[in-house]
């Protein structure tokens, strides 16, 4: 059974992991953006605002876990100025992975972000009257809660998975031997070892040399025991199928990727995943979080960048580097072998089957700091770091211990959690907060459809004719991506005529506009669509109320109306919506 880490826990981390770091939610106009969430603390802030924000929020589950815990979905944009999904919208979560516990805290501080600013801040009021933001803290709530509550790490689902195919499950708890709440490493005393202790600093393991021969060599485990006697320790945690490698497009049997699960959409979040975003036509994009590093994986993901088409190249890159201009940080290639590359990821899927560009950004590439700015943190500047910054609570000094199979070995090594792949909670609200500027900018770039202008005049007697100019004021065209346009799957904008009391004499009740180019493509790459289109209609009035509507229709770019009264005295009064 997996052992919860309460007490251990909370002394082993008291510089770490400041009491409030593992307690209660707190108050949601006050969140604590200096502790990691569980999925109670973070489902109780969306509660929170919820209700603090009725206008602005709708909060609902698109699905459950295997283990019944309700994946939540907190829809932000203003109620006042449109339903959620006749707006651009843009999706966002975190924490798909277990551990990677920040991916969750940068999300909801977005959510906490924009909403504490409508009203006073333009940019944020504009975003909210204008877009949807479809924000997703918790895509793994069963396994981030055993992550982040005992010293277990996984990779995803907790779901029972034979990984290394010897017929038995989770065999493996993965115990923290010493009892000091975190999983560390073994250096096991062995003539044949691999590795051995560094000459300037014993608490630094190195690779044996080839040809070495004369000194003491080790091997390195991770901390536990060999449950099922194979010779090997904790190659079967808990576990063991990876979500992000579990999605349809180009997914792979498990020789081709480990972690894949038995068949794509396996896992319930991952379908749920899929069937939220494919049942919301109006997401522009992806936001997938994750750690760490550091840096944005850009596409390409699963295959070759040769296949994508030069103008969704140059949107990727652009889209990525400002990404890098707002961070600081640099944008990869997901893919970049031609021979190993991975299968079954989020942005994947969302690029050749959604036809949209996604993005794993991964946070926090704070593991040490580079004293002497030369590009590099060395082993040193590591230790430097631990001790200034964490009181040096985050390397375990390696302590002798007797293994129940191994005999005499040691037991240290860094406490991961919180300083490889997550930063110590005091650090983590500067870490949130960095990426909020291209947060926001993805949303806004999204394609927004207006009606620029709307005029009638009278043509003789009851006949009127209405002029009707409709733009793309986004920055991205309606269609988003190339991809989306080769393959159908993007929706071309509509335009659909309602009379009253009247009937077209030219002009047709529905007609298709084709797509919209962006600002983006105004200033110097034109692609092959306009981004304003002229429709004039001829009508003629049969009644004294007669009207005329007209709702311009872009699954990506939003819905928009107007509405106008035509009498047969006199042109009447213009309504909107």
């Amino acid at each position: 059974m997996t052992r919860i880490c309460v007490v251990t826990c909370s002394i082993l981390f008291s510089t770490i992991l400041p009491p409030q770091a593992m307690g209660q939610a707190g108050d949601p106009a006050n969140p604590n953006w200096e502790k990691f969430h569980t999925t109670a603390d973070a489902y109780a802030l969306l509660r929170g605002w919820a209700g603090m924000f009725p206008r602005l929020t709708t909060l609902y589950s698109i699905g459950e876990t295997l283990e019944g815990t309700p994946l939540m979905v907190l829809e932000i944009t203003n109620k006042d100025t449109g339903p959620a999904d006749e707006k651009p919208g843009y999706y966002y979560d975190g924490n798909i992975h277990a551990s990677e516990f920040t991916g969750a805290e940068v999300a909801l501080h977005f959510a906490w972000y924009v909403l504490s600013r409508y009203g006073n801040d333009p940019r944020i009021t504009r975003l909210l009257d204008t877009r949807t933001l479809y924000v997703r803290p918790k895509f793994n709530p069963d396994g981030a809660d055993i992550a982040l509550t005992t010293p277990n790490s996984l990779r995803s689902t907790p779901r029972p998975y034979d990984e290394d195919r010897d017929g038995l499950l989770d065999e493996d708890p993965r115990d923290d031997l010493d009892g000091d709440g975190a999983m560390t490493q073994m250096r096991v005393p062995n003539p044949n070892g691999l590795w051995r202790i560094s000459p300037s600093d014993n608490r630094v393991m190195v690779r044996r040399g080839d040809g070495e021969m004369e000194g003491d060599f080790y091997d390195l485990l991770s901390e536990g025991i060999d449950n099922d006697g194979d010779g090997y320790f904790n190659e079967d945690g808990i576990g063991g199928i990876d979500m992000n490698r579990n999605f349809p497009r180009n997914w792979g049997l498990e020789a081709e990727q480990r972690g894949a699960g038995p068949y794509p959409l396996s896992e319930p979040e991952t379908r749920a995943t899929i069937e939220f975003i494919n049942g919301h036509r109006n997401i522009t994009g992806v936001f997938h979080g994750h750690t760490s590093g550091g840096f944005v994986y850009r596409l390409p993901s699963t295959t070759s960048w040769d296949d994508f088409n030069s103008a969704d190249q140059n949107l990727i890159v652009e889209l990525s580097r400002k990404y890098e201009q707002t961070t600081g940080q640099p944008a990869r290639a997901s893919y970049t072998n031609p021979r190993v590359h991975r299968h079954g990821t989020l942005i994947s899927w969302s690029y050749w089957d959604f036809g949209v560009v996604g993005f794993v950004p991964e946070f926090w590439g704070g593991f040490g700091r580079d004293y002497d700015g030369n590009g590099r943190v060395t082993s040193d500047e590591r230790f430097r770091w631990n001790e200034e910054e964490l009181n040096g609570a985050g390397f375990a000094e390696w302590t002798a211990y007797d293994h129940p199979q191994l005999g005499r070995v040691e037991i240290g090594g860094w406490r991961s959690k919180f300083t490889r792949s997550n930063p110590p909670p005091h650090l983590l609200k500067g870490e949130v907060e960095l990426y909020i500027p291209w947060m926001l900018y993805l949303a806004e770039a999204s394609p927004r459809v207006v009606i620029r202008d709307f005029s009638t005049s009278r043509v003789s007697g009851d006949v009127y004719k209405v002029t009707v100019v409709v733009e793309n004021e986004g920055y991205l065209p309606t269609n988003i991506t190339q991809r989306a346009v080769d393959l159908e799957i993007a929706v071309p904008v509509r335009a659909v005529v309602e009379l009253t009391g009247a009937e077209l004499v030219t002009g047709e009740a529905r007609t298709t506009l084709g797509h919209l180019n962006g600002s983006r493509d105004t200033q110097g790459q034109r692609g092959t669509f306009e981004s304003r289109r002229t429709l004039e209609y001829v009508v003629r009035v049969t009644d004294a109320q007669a009207a005329f509507g007209i709702t311009i229709l872009s699954e990506k770019g939003g819905r928009t109306r107007r509405d106008i009264l035509l009498g047969l005295r006199e042109e009447g009064g213009e309504r909107r919506r």
